[in-house]
């Protein structure tokens, strides 16, 4: 079942916080509107290791924030208000269908009526240490024999050279499941 962002923000004692950095930015109709409009919102639970959360929309219209569930806690609860900044940010601009989610000074006042740092990432242990976990060998470099490891394969058709060996081309590892012992 997919919860929405009001869900979320209760369950992270994150609401009230949300709600009181709405009603300090905007005239009271403004707010109550972005707050209903927002409190509706899915939060879906993303699988991305190299990144806490997202807020994704198309054009002027939101659709969801997603959430990295495997962070810790309080973590957890900043990369929701994080997105909501980004979300508040869309919603509030003069032009939401050509907005592009930045740090930027707007962001950043919203960040700060959210009470959390007004910085573009935050870093968890946690998700570094699964990421590691799932890093797998990907390619090697034939001068030097450096093994590349990654979360997926390098994509095909594309010519790929190592630098810090002077330039060795990389050669992708085999795929194909049937030559692996």
């Amino acid at each position: 079942m997919v919860k929405t962002v009001r869900e979320v923000a209760e369950d992270l004692d994150a609401w009230e916080t949300f709600v009181r950095g709405v009603d300090a930015r905007l005239d009271e109709g403004r707010a109550q509107s972005l707050i209903a409009r927002l409190a509706l919102l899915p939060v879906r639970s993303s699988r991305a290791t190299g990144l806490l959360g997202s807020y994704a929309h198309r054009g002027g219209e939101p659709l969801c924030i997603r959430l990295q569930p495997l962070q810790e806690p309080e973590l957890l609860r900043t990369t929701l208000l994080h997105e909501l900044a980004h979300a508040c940010e869309h919603l509030t601009s003069p032009q939401p269908h050509r907005h592009r989610c930045s740090h930027g000074p707007s962001w950043r006042a919203w960040a700060l009526a959210f009470d959390i740092a007004p910085k573009g990432s935050g870093r968890s242990p946690v998700l570094n240490n699964l990421r590691q976990e799932r890093l797998k060998p990907v390619a090697v470099c034939e001068r030097c024999g450096c093994v590349f490891q990654r979360l997926r394969r390098l994509p095909a058709r594309r010519s790929w050279v190592h630098p810090e060996c002077g330039n060795g081309r990389v050669v992708p590892l085999s795929t194909d499941r049937r030559s692996r012992g």
